[in-house]
């Protein structure tokens, strides 16, 4: 729970941040502009799990700090939340995106790698049973749309892989070890002040 109110106190920071609370810096205008952006996403997918899939939708909130390097790309660092039927994650990402045309609107190229911190809400509360995280990936196309000098909207698909394992004990105390892994297709809208 301490983890929800810490994540949920992150995104209101955000929020706050992209609807214009904090002050702009005149140097951030130029080239080397930082930029944030929030986006929300529903995925379509599932559980790789003993050479079975296992659908498992669920929804994904971002946060996400880019420095414009050039006027095509961008690199930045992000966090986020994920929540599928009944495991949770929370991802530490580096993002580069990378625009065709400097452009009120641009078709841009986005990926995402970093590690996600995970857990199962069904084993949780069981001793025997501890799910782990592991490495997280996101790649996909999207296109930009600027509304004004300040804001523009964000629309993207894309694939997105995490990584996880299942350690458990069974009887004697035996300990074992499970790969899962979570594939999905993801659709965002986001929000990104300039």
């Amino acid at each position: 729970m301490m983890k929800i109110r810490k994540l949920f106190f992150i995104v209101l920071l955000s929020f706050c941040q992209i609807l214009g609370f904090s002050q702009e810096n005149d140097s951030t205008k130029e080239l080397y502009r930082l930029r944030t952006r929030l986006d929300v996403s529903y995925l379509f997918g599932g559980q790789l799990y003993n050479d079975n899939f296992i659908y498992n939708p669920g929804y994904n909130i971002q946060f996400t700090n880019s420095l414009q390097l050039h006027k095509d790309f961008e690199v930045g660092i992000g966090t986020g939340y994920t929540s599928l039927v009944n495991e949770r994650f929370v991802p530490i990402y580096i993002e580069t995106l990378g625009y065709k045309k400097n452009k009120k609107n641009s078709p841009f190229i986005k990926f995402q790698v970093g590690y996600s911190f995970g857990w199962n809400n069904n084993t949780s509360s069981l001793q025997n049973y501890k799910m782990k995280g592991g490495i997280y990936f996101n790649a996909g196309v999207g296109r930009k749309i600027e509304l004004n000098e300040r804001y523009s909207v964000l629309f993207h698909w894309g694939y997105c892989h995490q990584f996880a394992s299942l350690e458990y004990n069974i009887f004697e105390g035996r300990e074992y070890s499970e790969s899962v892994s979570f594939d999905m297709l993801q659709i965002t809208f986001g929000l990104i002040k300039h």
